[in-house]
């Protein structure tokens, strides 16, 4: 009787091991705008399969985007010429306005998630660093960067702003009280790219206008390997990260309630057999 009873219990938990390792999905991805056709596009940074989620709504030309982990708020610059500042719905891909900033030229966005800031940089027209009302849109200039600084993000590990020089593709660290500059390193030349950093696994992403995915690796002086080539246009670029933690893999909902019912079923099964 004894021998059943483990024979009944082993079935349930492997039926439910069975049907629940598949669903388990990648919930981390990139998302970048492809400029011609005003698109939010997804890319899988593991199989690197591209997708396109939804149209934006408005005109992005050279703008950025950033995101909010906390909140899980993508934020999203117009560029040129449209100075303002969205909100963008990562299910549809419809842009929000929240508000005008009315700089020209501000390309690099970024979310310092130690401050909870919008942090921007200006491309042409001047170089300035800011700040961003995430209300309003409203910008508060910080100080000149001395260089273009095209494609923004935070780094939370090392708690630094980073920035690419679009064009030499020169990788620095931003002051965000002084906007003063130190170099961290050189993987290639980009053409008005942006960048993105993943706080799971440590590499830096970048996508330029000529339809490139690059990789770099901060912890081998910034080398870069190409990942993706011929993607369009591409503006912004931003890593999606669940509110949860960072690890790889999340049980989609419907997974939790198989699990769930799975396991009671299970138990049943057992204290059934108990009985006899």
């Amino acid at each position: 009787m004894k021998h059943g009873r483990k024979w009944y219990l082993a079935a349930a938990m492997g039926v439910l091991l069975t049907i629940a390792g598949p669903q388990a999905v990648n919930a981390q991805f990139l998302v970048a705008v492809e400029d011609t056709q005003n698109t939010l596009l997804r890319i899988d940074p593991t199989t690197l399969v591209v997708s396109t989620i939804g149209p934006l709504g408005t005109d992005v030309n050279f703008g950025d985007l950033a995101f909010d982990r906390a909140t899980q708020t993508l934020y999203m610059l117009g560029g040129r010429p449209n100075p303002s500042l969205y909100t963008v719905n990562l299910t549809t891909g419809a842009a929000t306005l929240v508000g005008t900033h009315g700089i020209n030229d501000l390309f690099g966005l970024a979310f310092d998630s130690s401050t909870g800031t919008l942090y921007a940089t200006q491309f042409s027209g001047g170089v300035g660093l800011y700040t961003l009302n995430k209300t309003t849109g409203a910008a508060t200039f910080i100080g000149n960067t001395s260089v273009e600084i095209g494609g923004l993000d935070y780094r939370p590990d090392t708690n630094q702003l980073l920035g690419i020089n679009d064009g030499p593709g020169n990788i620095y660290s931003i002051d965000r009280a002084t906007a003063g500059l130190t170099l961290l390193g050189n993987g290639g030349g980009v053409n008005d790219s942006d960048i993105a950093f993943a706080a799971d696994t440590g590499f830096l992403y970048d996508a330029d206008y000529s339809g490139n995915l690059f990789r770099y690796n901060p912890a081998a002086a910034f080398a870069r390997t190409t990942l993706l080539t011929g993607l369009g246009s591409l503006d912004g670029l931003a890593y999606i990260l669940p509110s949860g933690g960072p690890g790889p893999n999340v049980p989609e909902p419907s997974s939790l309630t198989l699990l769930g019912s799975l396991t009671v079923a299970g138990t049943c099964v057992f204290l059934r057999r108990r009985r006899v």
